[in-house]
């Protein structure tokens, strides 16, 4: 099963925020994760009318998330394939 943009978004958040209580090294390897998921998330959206990043600050550890949230409210709702929800009769 494929991701939504949102529970990448999410997981870049959960992401940094882990990153906050590391120091050095070991932070610059978790945003670089939280990065690695904010693509992913742009990515997924594509379909759906993307997102764009040009302005999103890829070196901070607290990034304006609020640019990109705002994009996400304007997606499309996603297609799920799934069995229906009401039995036929």
């Amino acid at each position: 099963m494929q991701f939504l943009a949102e529970q990448h978004l999410v997981a870049a958040k959960l992401v940094r925020e882990n990153g906050a209580r590391r120091s050095g090294a070991e932070r610059e390897l978790f945003i670089q994760k939280s990065n690695s998921l904010v693509v992913c998330a742009r990515l997924a959206a594509q379909d759906r009318g993307g997102i764009c990043l040009d302005n999103f600050d890829w070196s901070s550890l607290t990034p304006d998330w609020g640019k990109i949230d705002k994009q996400m409210r304007r997606l499309a709702l996603p297609q799920i394939d799934g069995p229906p929800l009401v039995p036929a009769q």
